[in-house]
């Protein structure tokens, strides 16, 4: 096994490949420029951004590149499955509750007095997109934050151009993609974390394909005008979620999916979430809630639940 770490876009980066041959590690810094290349397209934090020079310009017909309109193409795909719960157009509102900074960043301010002014929390007009000539309009008072979207994509992306090499598991700051079985036919094993005690897993995951992803609001959150605050927004009044779901982790047939499931069912809250969650196919889940209750169906403790997924 031959592991390569490195941090991108907020997050610790792990790839690990089931192989002896030493020449992999080569493969190392050409995955972490590549991050560079995505996090320099896709990130709201660099204001040199391709997606910061978007949301600058709103009303204006912009180019997207082939890595932008991939990543707005996944943000639609979670938007219609969530029936938009799921949305990059809330970055006024995580600017509102004082999400205005990395979160690293935003933890070595924690504490302290943000002056903030207030936005309009969305826009009230669809973004629009023309695939035919790749081209990108924001209304006025919109602005996008692909956030998970993008890690999930990215994690996806790393692990169709590895697996060319070897099998292969990503891990984008727990956004993991996972290409297939291990050499010898085990499955991959993958721990969920116990947002209660971080030094230990609620559950060991064994995954021979698909995507593993856990939303919370246990790490991402922060005071904000004097109240605790967290980085999953319900578009429906465009504040961070009012739910009794601590972390959601689901697992589905792509990173991509389960990232979205997760966050839907983190902004529904156990009743709905669980009711939602159960209606959709092939996806496992554990429900973590604040008072400590676990909720997981039977998809989730099986430990072939995922011989039906197929990683696209």
């Amino acid at each position: 096994m031959k592991t390569i770490l490195f941090n991108a876009m907020g997050s610790r980066i792990l790839i690990a490949l089931d192989t002896d041959e030493q020449a992999v590690m080569s493969e190392g810094p050409k995955v972490q420029q590549l991050f560079e290349e995505w996090e320099q397209a896709l990130s709201r934090f660099r204001i040199s951004s391709e997606l910061s020079e978007i949301n600058r310009h709103p009303g204006v017909p912009q180019k997207m590149s082939r890595f932008l309109g991939e990543v707005m193409r996944a943000a639609d795909h979670a938007s219609e499955i969530s029936g938009g719960l799921v949305t990059p157009t809330i970055l006024n509102a995580l600017l509102n509750v004082g999400y205005e900074y990395d979160f690293d960043v935003l933890l070595e301010r924690h504490g302290k007095d943000f002056e903030q002014a207030l936005l309009a929390p969305n826009g009230t007009e669809t973004v629009d997109v023309d695939w035919k000539t790749n081209t990108i309009t924001l209304p006025f008072g919109t602005q996008l934050d692909f956030g998970g979207v993008a890690k999930g994509w990215a994690a996806h992306n790393a692990m169709q151009l590895l697996r060319e090499i070897a099998p292969v598991l990503v891990d984008a700051g727990g956004d993991i993609a996972v290409s297939g079985k291990m050499r010898d036919g085990s499955n991959w094993p993958i721990g969920v974390s116990n947002p209660f005690d971080a030094d230990n897993n609620l559950a060991l995951l064994m995954v021979p394909r698909g995507g593993v992803a856990t939303s919370g609001k246990d790490y991402h959150r922060w005071v904000f005008d004097g109240e605790m605050q967290h980085h999953i927004i319900d578009p429906r009044n465009m504040l961070p979620a009012h739910t009794d779901i601590l972390t959601a982790t689901v697992l589905a047939a792509n990173i991509m999916d389960a990232e979205a499931y997760a966050k839907t069912a983190m902004i529904l809250g156990s009743e709905a979430g669980k009711k939602w969650l159960d209606e959709q196919s092939a996806v496992g889940y554990l429900l973590v809630l604040e008072n400590g209750t676990m909720i997981r169906n039977d998809f989730f403790v099986k430990t072939e639940w995922n011989t039906q997924c197929q990683t696209n």
